[in-house]
């Protein structure tokens, strides 16, 4: 029955497509595909009419969906279902509104997703984020993973762009092997469009990043509000990169981002109880994101000079190498100079030992059997200008610990992922 589904879905969103002709700009990558959808949407919103995948509809289901323009999900509702149908069905035999622009993300947790879902959404720029350790358990090493990605350049339209992340040395292995127009982003690199200067400011009562952006020999600076990490400006640099292929240029840009809203769950800033900081880093993890992670909190005591406490939940999806992965994890924490570490989770408890195993005391590093425990120790612990990194896969619900201890806990449904009545249930 899945089969038909998803055969009649791919059917009615090609039929779509083919008819309205929207101009299709296709995100994959193993880490910030959500950041970098948020961000190209913000800039191009702007000025054109855009639309772009819901949550994270990048799947042989979610992707036609955004396609159709279904914002919920029937789940297994034959009623739903049928509406979906008969609304495509209406979408084909009638003129009906469609955007200029379609964003759409595109996952690969196994080997042959990103083939199928090129095979039938005609890609007009196609945009690489990072190739990292996630999924792993699908995919037989980092080769493969980068293999599957790189496949949604393979069926681009003629004259398609290919944006590539340049500080990532598997992705700099295949730009001069595609066929499609290529402009690559980074930092501190040669890329086409480079980030440099990186401080994170305050400015007024709202902390940020702040940095240079330049491009053919322009330079301007730009400042991301209650965003934090290079994550956040990795992400920012692909949508401004696309902008720029879109016909903006840096300065429009750079008055835009004043209203820049950093997506949840990624590096987002957040107040918390007894005058700290919250860097709510909830949404997902992976190795190198969290190692990544844990390096904003040597560049934020500048500004925050309290304790720095990493709290930390599982990392799953990692396959036979979870165990070894963990353990890394916290020998790199060991050496970090964080003041404290928690950790919750049977997977976590690697990252407690191994950050034990090079001496870490056992004040500084503690494990918890439960995330209530891990609550009931920090709301005691927490002091005034304590900034605190929370981090772990979304099976982990570390958003849960965020709620627990942020300052006004009633807008959760605001400033938090997995906030809708499905999630809160679990």
């Amino acid at each position: 029955m899945k089969k038909i589904l998803i055969y009649i879905l791919k059917i009615l969103s090609k039929l779509v497509l083919k008819k309205y002709k929207p101009r299709v700009i296709a995100i994959t990558g193993s880490v910030g595909k959500t950041s970098t959808k948020e961000a190209i949407f913000q800039i191009l919103s702007s000025r054109f009419n855009v639309e772009r995948s819901k949550g994270n509809y990048n799947s042989e289901i979610g992707v036609p969906l955004s396609i159709l323009g279904v914002t919920k999900s029937p789940g297994k509702s034959l009623v739903s279902w049928l509406g979906i149908f008969f609304k495509a069905l209406g979408m084909l035999f009638f003129k009906k509104y469609y955007p200029k622009k379609i964003i759409l993300e595109m996952g690969a947790d196994h080997p042959g997703d990103i083939e199928y879902l090129t095979s039938f959404v005609p890609i007009d720029i196609a945009i690489l984020t990072k190739i990292s350790k996630v999924h792993t358990e699908f995919f037989k090493n980092i080769d493969g993973i980068l293999k599957e990605k790189r496949k949604i350049f393979d069926r681009v339209n003629p004259g398609a762009w290919a944006v590539l992340n340049n500080n990532d040395e598997n992705i700099k292995k295949i730009k001069h092997d595609l066929k499609c127009k290529v402009i690559t982003y980074g930092i501190n690199t040669d890329a086409d469009v480079q980030a440099s200067d990186l401080q994170i400011i305050r400015k007024g009562q709202v902390m940020g990043l702040n940095f240079k952006i330049k491009h053919k020999g322009n330079v301007v600076p730009f400042f991301l509000p209650n965003c934090l990490g290079l994550v956040q400006v990795y992400c920012f640099l692909g949508g401004v990169t696309v902008g720029l292929l879109e016909g903006f240029n840096l300065v429009e840009m750079s008055i835009l981002v004043k209203n820049y809203t950093c997506v949840r769950g990624r590096n987002k800033l957040i107040e918390g109880m007894n005058s700290s900081y919250i860097i709510d880093d909830t949404y997902n993890s992976s190795p190198e994101a969290l190692k990544a992670a844990i390096d904003l909190l040597k560049n934020i005591r500048i500004l925050v000079n309290g304790h720095k406490i990493v709290v930390l939940g599982d990392m799953l999806e990692l396959g036979r190498e979870s165990k070894s992965l963990h353990k890394e994890i916290g020998e790199y924490i060991a050496d970090q100079k964080i003041d404290l570490l928690l950790t919750t989770g049977s997977k976590a408890k690697g990252i407690y030992l191994g950050a034990q195993e090079v001496g870490m005391s056992d004040k500084n590093n503690i494990h918890f059997d439960s995330q209530s425990d891990l609550v009931d120790y920090l709301k005691i612990n927490i002091e005034k200008d304590s900034i605190i990194l929370v981090k772990g896969s979304q099976g982990a619900r570390m958003e849960k610990v965020v709620k627990s201890i942020m300052k006004n806990p009633g807008r959760a449904s605001q400033l938090l992922v997995r906030q809708d009545s499905k999630w809160l249930k679990l």
